[in-house]
């Protein structure tokens, strides 16, 4: 499998979302695709979801789960939320893409930045790039201040995304904008892994 590593310094970014949408993104494309939750917080029941879900919050059970990664096929997507630098550096060393993603926020486009600085393999994603023509011009001085060779692309803001983090059973499939969004970011993640 390949790996992506979704981390960042700066919380509500959208790591969570991005890392289930990613992997939703490869079953929606005939790959497989597996989340690993490694946030602290308790994770969400992803029972009949069409993507695969491990609990990888214990050290001893991440590591089995990089270990195992290498005998599969897909992609395997690790949730690096809750904001832990010290293991973003140490997922960032076992992924083949390391994503921090960013949103419209001066201190969100700060940290990313310095994510980006510490994390020398990373690239940054923009995340809820807006619809509004306005708020795109604002969007644009932030995108401007992301290093061109590091950065990734924009995803443009989807409502419904956030359903990715609701205990829902049985499973529903999202709408057409939601699978939508899941299939650009796949295909971004795609190309920066060729």
């Amino acid at each position: 499998m390949q790996i992506v590593a979704i981390v960042g310094s700066k919380g509500g970014t959208g790591k969570s979302t991005l890392a289930h949408a990613l992997a939703f993104g490869a079953t929606l494309r005939q790959a497989i695709g597996v989340m690993v939750h490694t946030d602290q917080r308790p994770p969400v029941a992803c029972t009949g979801r069409p993507y695969g879900y491990i609990d990888g919050r214990t050290p001893e059970r991440l590591v089995q789960v990089l270990e195992d990664a290498a005998r599969h096929e897909g992609l395997l997507v690790i949730d690096g939320g809750g904001n832990r630098p010290a293991f973003d550096h140490v997922i960032a060393q076992a992924a083949d893409l390391v994503l921090v993603p960013a949103t419209l926020n001066a201190e969100d486009i700060r940290l990313a930045l310095q994510d980006l600085e510490r994390l020398p393999e990373a690239k940054a994603i923009f995340n809820r790039w807006p619809v509004n023509t306005f708020t795109q011009a604002v969007a644009l001085r932030y995108e401007a201040r992301l290093p061109q060779d590091r950065y990734l692309g924009r995803l443009i803001e989807v409502g419904g995304v956030r359903t990715f983090l609701e205990d829902a059973t049985p499973w529903q499939t999202p709408p057409t904008k939601v699978n939508n969004f899941a299939r650009v970011l796949y295909g971004l993640v795609c190309s920066a892994l060729r």
